[in-house]
């Protein structure tokens, strides 16, 4: 029972990451403004938080794959919540670099750590379903991020800082050593059944890895690419308001869909197929969003949502990657796919902004070829998975 309760507080801190992350770009204006910071520095400031996340997340992810992940756990999360109350009281752009980045770097725990934890604590067949629900976390952590200027437009970026630094010592850091203090837990000891050094890594094994790789990659490019919907909103002249509504409901769709498929992957399968529907989806979604009037509210919320949907699929990466991978590296290999696609996101983000700085308003064509060319990399990659299964497939 205590295994589970820390599962659930790992997705605490999986949670916080995205809206600490996330809700900076609802703030950076008003952050930029009280600074006298000019918006290529307050880009800075955004891109030092993924960089150091992404870069440590497999190095961390095989330190935790040889145990004690409880102290891995409350300690990482401990420093984010420090850094966070650093960055709230920064008065310029070094104090305001370095304190995102302690954040990045402590963040980098959370996501591998509660993959672990769900593998040693949940049945194997249930591993997919609780990916799905730790990576809707994203679609969900983003949801409330967009959500809180809604309800609370005038509220200091500074003030928010400090309430999420609190709320992370609260419910995570607390829990965490509560749980573990005094006793052995079942997920802080290395699998004995599990030794890392007798299990190699195959060519097959490498290449399942690899395949899962893509597919995350696709699924991040789309994500962190279009910057919820900022690229899309610049171009086709959408209001403040309007692109956090928009940004909500794709984001709601990223959280159902990861869950649905998590559900639905759980059947290796299905997860061609499921891939290969949500791929679709997601390239049709995209091309109603380019294409239709802006006076289609109705239509062009419904394509937001499906875009979200379309997105969930991603998450198949990672069971994917886990039954193909040698045993014992659960979280080394978790931490490598999704690396690949923050790293992915990072690289359509430069080029969104790019396209942003270079096209006309109203003018999507680079957008529909670029991402066009996305969402077809990724109808391949799953036809593929559909033609030639997974591992796990192929040896049963």
């Amino acid at each position: 029972m205590r295994d589970r309760l820390l599962w659930l507080t790992s997705l605490l801190f999986v949670a916080w990451l995205v809206w600490s992350e996330t809700s900076f770009q609802f703030y950076e204006q008003s952050l930029g403004r009280d600074l006298g910071l000019s918006v290529s520095r307050v880009s800075l400031i955004a891109g030092s938080f993924l960089v150091p996340y992404g870069l440590l997340q497999i190095p961390v992810g095989r330190l935790l794959d040889q145990g004690r992940l409880d102290r891995w756990l409350w300690m990482a999360a401990l420093l984010a919540s420090g850094f966070s109350v650093a960055f709230a009281f920064s008065h310029d752009l070094p104090g305001l670099m370095l304190s995102r980045m302690g954040m990045g770097m402590a963040c980098a725990v959370a996501f591998p750590a509660s993959a672990l934890i769900a593998r040693k604590t949940l049945p194997a067949k249930r591993f997919p379903l609780a990916m799905g629900l730790t990576d809707s976390l994203l679609g969900w952590g983003a949801a409330f991020a967009a959500f809180v200027p809604l309800v609370l437009p005038s509220a200091a970026w500074r003030h928010l800082v400090i309430v999420q630094a609190l709320l992370l010592a609260v419910l995570v850091v607390v829990p965490v050593i509560v749980l573990t203090q005094g006793r052995t837990v079942l997920v802080c000891a290395p699998d004995r059944h599990r030794s890392q050094s007798a299990v190699p890594w195959t060519p097959t094994a490498v290449g399942q890895v690899i395949r899962a790789c893509l597919i995350y990659a696709w699924g991040g490019g789309f994500v962190f690419g279009l910057a919820q919907y900022g690229l899309i909103s610049g171009l086709r002249g959408w209001s403040g308001e309007r692109m956090q509504w928009m940004s909500l409901t794709m984001s709601l769709g990223i959280a159902l869909g990861m869950v649905l498929s998590g559900y639905l992957g759980s059947c290796a399968l299905r997860r061609g197929r499921v891939l290969l529907t949500g791929t679709v989806l997601n390239g049709l979604a995209l091309l109603a969003l380019l294409q239709l009037p802006n006076h289609a509210t109705a239509p062009l919320g419904a394509s937001a949502l499906c875009l979200g949907l379309g997105l969930g699929a991603a998450v198949l990466a990672f069971p994917l990657a886990e039954e193909g991978a040698p045993q014992g590296h659960t979280a080394f290999t978790v931490a490598i796919v999704n690396t690949t696609g923050t790293v992915m996101g990072g690289v359509m983000a430069i080029v969104s902004g790019l396209i942003l700085q270079a096209s006309a308003p109203g003018d999507v064509m680079p957008v529909l070829m670029v991402y066009g060319l996305l969402a077809l990399f990724g109808v391949a990659i799953a036809l593929g998975l559909v033609f030639r299964p997974s591992v796990v497939q192929d040896l049963s």
